[in-house]
């Protein structure tokens, strides 16, 4: 049950002309005068002085009784004070504000700036994986927004609000590309990559050039091998033929010349 309000009744209690006069003195020292008036008008408020007799007890204006009384009961503590003070003495200071993170795209990291010295993380580039998962996880914290992600990870805003809801409720593995599947060795015997080396070769002899959706058609017509252009692509660029296709044929036709040149 709330308490309720006690009045005190000021007539019953001792007063002392001397101890008032030290107490104000010291108390305008360290508040200031007007402070200490102001608290001194609004305590008499409390105790149920009309405005009027507050303004003549002060020898203030009864209008600026008024005033101050209205400024405590809006404002609070901070109407008490000296409004040429910078800052309030009364209340608790106000945290800093937040320093916004950054997102830096550098040669090969990904840096997330926290605004403090020599508080960086630096995320490599090329693990895409864990560039999603760490950005991803700052948006759902509301440290970064969608548009700071979206433009880092090379997404829409939308689909990257997807991603985030997504690692949210189903985990890392919500991110992983299922379409990796395809690309696993499982699926390419040794058989098998013989045969995509062995048709590479011949493309690059006989055209001098190749790419995974004719390697794919060929081995499927050639050797009835289904396999998807990207797998080619995938393991073309993995056993490093993709890097040779252009040098090969020189490498071929110069082998000739030097075999005509011996013989």
């Amino acid at each position: 049950m709330e308490q309720e309000s006690r009045l005190i009744d000021c007539r019953n209690l001792p007063f002392s002309d001397h101890l008032a006069q030290d107490r104000m003195q010291r108390a305008q020292q360290f508040l200031g005068e007007k402070v200490v008036q102001r608290i001194q008008c609004f305590s008499l408020y409390l105790l149920g002085v009309n405005r009027r007799a507050i303004g003549q007890s002060l020898r203030i204006p009864a209008e600026t009784a008024k005033s101050i009384i209205k400024s405590v009961t809006k404002s609070g503590l901070f109407a008490l004070e000296d409004r040429r003070h910078r800052t309030s003495t009364f209340l608790p200071p106000s945290p800093p504000p937040a320093v916004p993170i950054t997102l830096q795209v550098e040669k090969e990291h990904i840096v997330v700036d926290f605004g403090v010295e020599g508080r960086q993380l630096e995320i490599p580039r090329q693990n895409v994986l864990q560039v999603r998962t760490v950005l991803l996880s700052m948006l759902n914290s509301g440290l970064l927004s969608k548009r700071q992600v979206a433009d880092v990870i090379g997404l829409t805003p939308a689909y990257t609000a997807t991603l985030a809801d997504r690692l949210e409720r189903e985990g890392i593995s919500s991110l992983i590309d299922k379409r990796q599947g395809q690309k696993s060795d499982y699926r390419i015997t040794p058989e098998v990559k013989a045969e995509l080396i062995q048709q590479f070769t011949a493309d690059i002899i006989s055209r001098g050039k190749t790419s995974g959706d004719s390697i794919s058609e060929e081995l499927q017509a050639r050797c009835q091998i289904t396999i998807p252009a990207r797998t080619v692509r995938y393991h073309l660029t993995r056993m490093g033929l993709m890097g040779i296709k252009h040098s090969l044929p020189e490498l071929i036709a110069t082998a000739k010349k030097n075999s005509r040149k011996s013989s």
